[in-house]
């Protein structure tokens, strides 16, 4: 897999960081279960990353590459506390 760029990461870290203090993003976060779908949700609010670079991070962090229902959102603040050490 190709490192993803550090403008794309700044994107993705960008989204991620909206995530605890946006109880709506974080609903919709809990439906999904999938990076193709969280890439999606991220793209229709303006921060467009593709899905590898979320699954890059997953298995960086020791993370599945899904998520169980109800805890997508979980998994995403445990990546976004770890930016420092994934850029």
């Amino acid at each position: 897999m190709t490192p993803a760029s550090p403008n794309e990461l700044q994107t993705l870290f960008a989204f991620l960081g909206q995530i605890q203090a946006d109880p709506q993003l974080r609903e919709q976060l809990n439906e999904v279960c999938t990076a193709d779908e969280v890439s999606a949700i991220a793209a229709a609010r303006g921060h467009a990353f593709a899905p590898a670079t979320l699954l890059q991070l997953f298995e960086r962090c020791n993370e599945a590459p899904v998520a169980r229902s109800g805890l997508m959102d979980e998994k995403l603040i445990r990546v976004y506390l770890r930016r420092e050490s994934l850029v």
